[in-house]
């Protein structure tokens, strides 16, 4: 019986030990989404001639709810917004050194740093 227990606790160990990496991975699916959905509605909000204001975004209780759940996933959203161009980035959880990035136009990728400063995916 002894030796059962045993084994039982071994197999959950390794059972535990090999979901760590699957678990910051939802976790950047999470923040990646968020980060797709705060870009589209910045497109949404967008009249046709230019882009609506950051605090316009901020305002939004869609932009709320998904930047919490982003902060939850242990992402930080940064947006920079200007008339004709936007870009939206999050850090990712599973490795500290690594954001996603989504732009105004269309690009969607993972780079090393923030986008701060520049209305552009790096």
């Amino acid at each position: 019986m002894l030796v059962v227990v045993g084994m039982i606790g071994v197999l959950a160990a390794a059972v535990l030990t090999a979901l760590g990496p699957s678990r910051n991975k939802a976790k950047d699916a999470r923040i990646i989404s968020a980060v797709n959905q705060i870009a589209a509605l910045i497109e949404a909000k967008h009249d046709g001639t230019s882009f609506p204001t950051s605090s316009v975004v901020t305002s939004d209780s869609v932009y709320s709810q998904l930047a919490a759940d982003a902060a939850a996933n242990n992402g930080s959203i940064v947006m920079e917004i200007d008339k004709n161009r936007f870009v939206v980035s999050s850090l990712l959880s599973s490795d500290a050194a690594k954001f996603y990035c989504v732009d105004s136009t269309g690009m969607r990728k993972t780079a090393g740093a923030p986008v701060v400063g520049d209305i552009k995916c790096p």
